[in-house]
């Protein structure tokens, strides 16, 4: 089979990126065009999941969200820890900033369209995320069990996309954005990502819900009556979903710190409101190579690429 023709890359960027994008809704085109290699290479690479690992997947498959633990699925009592460690000393070197950031929060009470969300800090950089391929971030990304996870969702090796640790404000604005109920952009044909919980999250910090069902392997055309569109995405709100979807098709992510979520996010979802405590989390994004380019890792200073993983998608243009 040919592959379609790709070539207005060079030519013309936006023509190129939504001929890409309908690419990327051809399912076989999408896995045996953009992705030959990665599929050919799981099929040879998968050994098998660990009982947490393959229960996690079961769900995915199933619901299009799993939740468990750092340390049942990676076997580690000491991970969540040590992570911790790391997003308190990127807090640490931001503190004023964020202060600053939550005081004037307190005195906003209409965000407009809410594109800019200064309820949220992103302690990497928001576009390009500076990762270092041995530090801890990049390794939890990539440890054997949860990327084995990734891989089976895909049916093809994956590579981490974006990630990025993020600290949501709490506020009392009515809520906007992606506080609303939403689909991500579908910039690949399946769009996972793993939110690890740093610290408790209870009713009142934002947790993600999530509608059963209406991920990339279900029912992906369904949108609730009273969608609109705000000038950037399809948005939903409670009432909509409400008079549609039983409680039990939509549940909240509540939980202690340690808290894994994995969900396709193609599927209708919300998340990152706090009230009454702020949320702390990481959130890893896990693409095929067909994706398109709009999130990618920006590369440290000195950096090699030959010898890293290429399961770390860099942006070569961010090498110094």
């Amino acid at each position: 089979m040919a592959a379609p023709s790709l070539v207005t890359r060079s030519v013309n960027k936006g023509k190129y990126v939504i001929q890409h994008k309908v690419l990327l809704g051809v399912e076989p085109v999408w896995r045996y065009v953009l992705n030959a290699g990665p599929t050919r290479d799981h099929r040879k690479r998968s050994n098998g999941l660990s009982p947490e690992a393959a229960r996690v997947l079961r769900d995915l498959n199933r619901d299009g969200c799993a939740q468990s633990s750092l340390e049942a699925l990676t076997g580690d009592p000491t991970l969540l820890g040590r992570l911790q460690e790391e997003a308190k000393a990127l807090e640490a070197a931001r503190a004023d900033e964020v202060a600053a950031k939550a005081k004037a929060l307190q005195e906003i009470h209409d965000l407009g369209d809410g594109n800019t969300k200064p309820y949220l800090v992103q302690y990497l950089d928001a576009n390009r995320p500076v990762v270092d391929p041995r530090g801890l971030l990049a390794a939890t990304a990539l440890e054997a069990n949860i990327k084995a996870v990734a891989d089976a969702y895909y049916g093809m090796r994956t590579r981490v996309a974006d990630l990025n640790v993020w600290r949501n404000l709490p506020s009392n604005h009515a809520p906007v954005a992606s506080q609303l109920w939403h689909r991500d952009q579908p910039d690949d044909h399946l769009v996972l990502k793993m939110f690890v919980y740093l610290e408790d999250v209870i009713e009142g910090a934002g947790p993600l819900s999530y509608v059963k069902g209406t991920h990339g392997k279900g029912d992906r055309k369904w949108k609730p009556h009273g969608t609109v569109h705000d000038g950037h995405n399809m948005r939903a709100h409670d009432d909509d979903m409400d008079r549609e979807v039983p409680e039990p098709r939509r549940p909240r992510f509540t939980g202690p710190a340690g808290t894994v979520i994995l969900a396709d996010t193609i599927g209708w979802h919300k998340g990152g409101q706090a009230t009454t405590t702020p949320r702390l989390l990481i959130q890893v994004l896990y693409a095929s190579r067909g994706a398109t380019d709009y999130r990618m890792l920006g590369a440290p200073a000195g950096l090699d690429l030959s010898s890293v993983t290429p399961d770390l998608a860099f942006d070569k243009n961010t090498l110094s």
